[in-house]
């Protein structure tokens, strides 16, 4: 079942384990940020936004909620924490200092599959839900 693959995937995010995480995406994988509206295109794209995420939030976690699995689409609810000890990237390539305060945020990926690998993957989640808890934005 694929959703096995994507609580490996998420497993690895949580470790840190990038090459783990990157084991399980197909070399042509399309990743889709919708909270940022990025697409990495590709095993080294995918990689630089990983590295980003776990160097913007140290700690941080990823608990899957519940999948919904279909043909070969997994759709799974999942919940993120971590701590902002990192720069955050921005969109346009400038940065945000980190701020020291922890992020907790329900998020939902929708991943297709073929021959056990994930080839396209986009994550929805509120950025300005992120932003707030950062101290970024008022609440």
């Amino acid at each position: 079942m694929n959703s096995k693959i994507v609580e490996e995937f998420f497993a690895h995010m949580s470790s840190g384990n990038i090459d783990g995480a990157l084991s399980l995406l197909h070399k042509d994988h399309v990743g889709h940020d919708m909270g940022t509206g990025a697409v990495m295109k590709g095993l080294d794209e995918n990689r630089a936004d990983m590295e980003n995420w776990t160097n913007t939030f140290s700690e941080m976690k990823v608990e899957t909620l519940n999948h919904i699995e279909s043909g070969n689409t997994v759709v799974t609810e999942l919940k993120m924490t971590g701590v902002n000890t990192g720069d955050l990237q921005q969109p346009d390539g400038s940065k945000i200092p980190a701020t020291g305060k922890s992020i907790e945020m329900n998020a939902c990926q929708v991943a297709e599959f073929e021959d056990g690998k994930m080839t396209k993957s986009t994550q929805y989640y509120n950025m300005m839900s992120m932003m707030a808890q950062l101290g970024l934005i008022p609440e």
